[in-house]
């Protein structure tokens, strides 16, 4: 089979399965009503029951966790509005689309404050309206979100039913009244850090001691009831699409409601597979796009001389040391970017592509490699300087491919992808950080074995993701990291995909530096959250 036709077969299945999972992602959807609007600043999403009943319906206020935001929440809303209930998903302060930004973390109660207050406009909003029911509207929230919910829930009585998921230290805190907060549902992922687990049996045993892990203790009608559930097989991520999280979830407000019968059929939310199914379609589709565009005639891009493996592995040593030791000294100021956790991972990518490519500019000279007098251009072959303006032009093309396949079906189904406010000239700074790190690394393992080059490859992203997770017990990195490794886990496995097929096309290192930084600098400034120092 000619390569031609392998690349329309590649093509064609991945246009079938972005299809299918379009179809079905469409599907999911059908039979709900959504709503988008802004309260007192706070952005909203309604999820609703398509056809509305004529009495009141019980409803349900979703938050999400720090440098979360609604859409990471929506798999709550869908099953929620399926199971007859009205969905109110927001943006905290600093999150998503909102405008505001949150206070930062060490400002004591003043950030509880302002997430309280967001907490408090959604409620009286949600409570207001005519197919709510005002006195069955309870609260849920995911890890920081859980701790503002638990706090928000033990001091206002009028919330009816609490729902934690993730809870943390706020857990140890909570008062001995079993009414406080009242009707207390807390599900925690088996799979968690034990802070999380700790926390959250805490907030358990605080009114029931003896309590122990999947039994319901007090009473609903007394406000007394609470039950905690380890959910099987999760994280502190994947339990927000856990199907055994969203059972309880329904069950729980079913018993504190009485909207149906006990035992009725519960719907799920199962876009998740979907959208994943629509993930590998892209990541199918990028090779023979990328062949396409990318100039493959003429004289091949003239490469320096390798580095040797040992020196790979010895400079990344060095840099992965010095950039988090760099940052904690405060040589490196990074708090001037109002981006949590992002402007730390920002600068440290700066200092370690710094540190990477000055080595390996002092390597090259070193080895100082004869240059090889071109040979002549055949006839019809494409010029030099035609080759690298198609070169360019492509990277552009390829960038926004990956920009887009990753972000817009992120921001329809489970993850804010717009860069509001602040977020966009901080995408700006972070493209420059993120440009020099995927720059010098890419240079630094580019070799013509590409079973060595990817080897090199995977050992430099290994190196970097034990730095950053050594660093926050050792110098005082925003802990917050711990949880962000297996999503660059992902994103580096994914786009080393695409960096692997790059070099081979083009053998060009700098096309898929620009292509990973565009795509890690949109994913690091529209997630974390935007914050006042």
């Amino acid at each position: 089979m000619s390569k031609p036709i392998r690349l329309a077969i590649a093509a064609g299945v991945a246009l079938v399965l972005a299809a299918v999972s379009i179809v079905n992602l469409d599907r999911a959807g059908q039979g709900l009503d959504r709503q988008t609007l802004d309260v007192d600043g706070v952005p909203m999403e309604l999820f609703l029951p398509a056809r509305l009943a004529e009495a009141q319906l019980p409803a349900v206020l979703v938050v999400h966790g720090f440098s979360g935001n609604r859409q990471l929440m929506y798999g709550f809303g869908y099953m929620l509005a399926r199971n007859g209930y009205v969905a109110a998903l927001i943006d905290f302060a600093g999150h998503g689309a909102s405008l505001d930004r949150l206070p930062d973390s060490f400002g004591g109660d003043v950030q509880y404050q302002k997430l309280a207050a967001n907490i408090a406009a959604a409620r009286a909003y949600l409570r207001d309206q005519p197919f709510v029911d005002p006195d069955r509207v309870a609260i849920l929230g995911h890890s920081m979100g859980a701790s503002a919910v638990a706090r928000y829930g033990s001091t206002h009585t009028d919330v009816p039913v609490t729902i934690a998921l993730s809870l943390g230290n706020f857990g140890r805190q909570l008062p001995n009244d079993p009414a406080r907060p009242r009707n207390f549902l807390i599900l925690v992922g088996a799979g968690e850090f034990a802070g999380f687990i700790q926390g959250s049996t805490a907030g358990l045993t605080a009114a029931y001691p003896d309590g122990v892990a999947g039994q319901t203790y007090g009473d609903f009608a007394a406000g007394t009831a609470r039950r905690l559930v380890y959910v099987p097989g999760v994280e502190h991520i994947s339990i927000l699409f856990s199907h055994d999280a969203y059972r309880e979830i329904v069950r729980w407000l079913d018993q504190a409601f009485n909207p149906g019968p006990p035992d009725r059929a519960i719907e799920v939310d199962a876009r998740i597979g979907w959208v994943l199914l629509l993930y590998l379609a892209a990541a199918i589709g990028f090779y023979p796009l990328a062949h396409a565009l990318l100039p493959t005639a003429g004289q091949p891009a003239p490469t320096p001389a390798p580095v040797r493996g040992g020196w790979v592995v010895l400079v990344a040593l060095v840099a992965a040391i010095l950039a988090p030791v760099l940052l904690w000294l405060g040589v490196i100021p990074y708090k001037w970017m109002p981006l949590t956790v992002g402007n730390y991972v920002g600068l440290y990518f700066l200092v370690y592509g710094l540190i990477v490519g000055g080595a390996y500019g002092l390597l090259q000279r070193r080895s100082a490699p004869a240059v090889a007098e071109a040979a002549p251009q055949p006839l019809g072959v494409v010029s030099a300087p035609n080759h690298r303006l198609r070169a360019i032009a492509a990277t552009l093309i390829l960038a926004i491919y990956a920009l887009v396949t990753l972000g817009l079906p992120a921001h329809l189904t489970w993850n804010n992808f717009a860069l509001a406010g602040d977020r966009a000239w901080v995408a700006a700074v972070l493209f420059g950080c993120c440009l020099a790190f995927f720059l010098a690394d890419e240079m630094m393992v580019a070799r013509a074995s590409r079973c060595a080059r990817a080897g090199l490859y995977a050992l430099t992203k290994l190196i970097v993701l034990i730095s950053l997770v050594a660093s926050v017990g050792v110098f005082g990195a925003p802990g917050f990291l711990l949880l962000l490794v297996p999503v660059m886990v992902v994103l580096f496995l994914w786009h080393g995909v695409y960096s692997h097929w790059l070099f081979g096309l083009a053998r060009r290192p700098w096309i898929a530096s620009v292509v990973n930084a565009a795509v890690f600098a949109w994913v690091i400034a529209a997630t974390f959250a935007v914050v006042q120092y």
